[in-house]
């Protein structure tokens, strides 16, 4: 009975540090699709001015709304991603979490990278990065 007791015991606490430590993907994956909408839609002042003030601070609205277009003329538009790798951190600092997705656009393939702070159970963006061989300037 002890033993039962014990099982029960770390089978709950298995499942605690399970859901504290992979919570947030949801919520960024949830960002993601906003993002992309707002891409569709060329609202790229919308994604900036819902961004993180750190992600404000690195650039300018000006030079987020050049690098967004000058992705979508040399990636093209966004087509589908495979499921993403996904990092949840938390610490004092806050909720994190990094999501890759494997591309396709309609001129190749990319890796794509956000960095979300999760507030309030809804996703604030940190950072977004892109790489492909297609960005390689000639």
């Amino acid at each position: 009975m002890r033993q039962r007791w014990l099982l029960g015991l770390l089978l709950a606490l298995a499942a605690f540090v399970l859901v504290s430590c992979g919570g947030g993907t949801d919520a960024a994956k949830q960002g993601v699709t906003a993002f992309r909408d707002r891409v569709t839609h060329r609202s790229f002042a919308e994604i900036y001015r819902t961004a993180s003030p750190e992600f404000r601070q690195a650039v300018t609205k000006e030079q987020f709304q050049r690098l967004m277009g000058g992705l979508e003329r040399r990636l093209g538009a966004w087509q589908s991603s495979n499921e993403p790798v996904w990092h949840v951190m938390r610490s004092t600092g806050g909720h994190f979490v990094s999501l890759t997705y494997e591309s396709q656009f309609s001129k190749g393939p990319a890796t794509e990278r956000f960095t979300w702070r999760i507030e309030n159970g809804a996703p604030v963006l940190l950072g977004y990065n892109v790489q492909s061989a297609l960005l390689v300037m000639e």
